[in-house]
């Protein structure tokens, strides 16, 4: 279709060929080698173990601090269920109370709602 021509054509890249590669050191531990491991290797397996028993120290260490929390955050949890309960329990005896005073005064209620409509009206003038 439409052939961009690129500046740098992709068939001019000089690929290196079997010859030109460099030869990749073997490293290999497999058993049955008769090599002994580099330097190299046995200072990383040093490192990592010692990164392994560090972060288990920091894990030992933070384990009360976290079970502590939980338990902290459990605690608050249920304190705010039954202050929710409470508070449930308070707006149910409120809107019964309402209800029960305006099924006895209707006049009353609608006069009163009427009076304070007109208060609010005439102070956000």
């Amino acid at each position: 279709m439409n052939e961009t021509p690129y500046p740098g054509n992709a068939s001019t890249v000089p690929w290196p060929t079997s010859d030109q590669r460099m030869p990749v050191p073997d490293t290999s531990m497999l058993p049955g080698t008769e090599k002994a491991p580099p330097a190299a290797v046995g200072m990383l397996k040093s490192a990592v173990q010692g990164a392994h028993d560090t972060i288990d120290r920091l894990a030992d260490r933070a384990a009360p601090a976290v079970r502590q929390l939980g338990d902290s955050v459990s605690a608050a949890e249920d304190a705010l269920h039954s202050k929710a309960a409470q508070l449930r329990e308070s707006r149910d005896a409120w809107v019964e109370g309402a209800r029960t005073t305006i099924r006895g005064n209707p006049l009353v209620c609608v006069a009163a709602a009427l009076a304070l409509g007109a208060v609010i009206a005439r102070l956000t003038r």
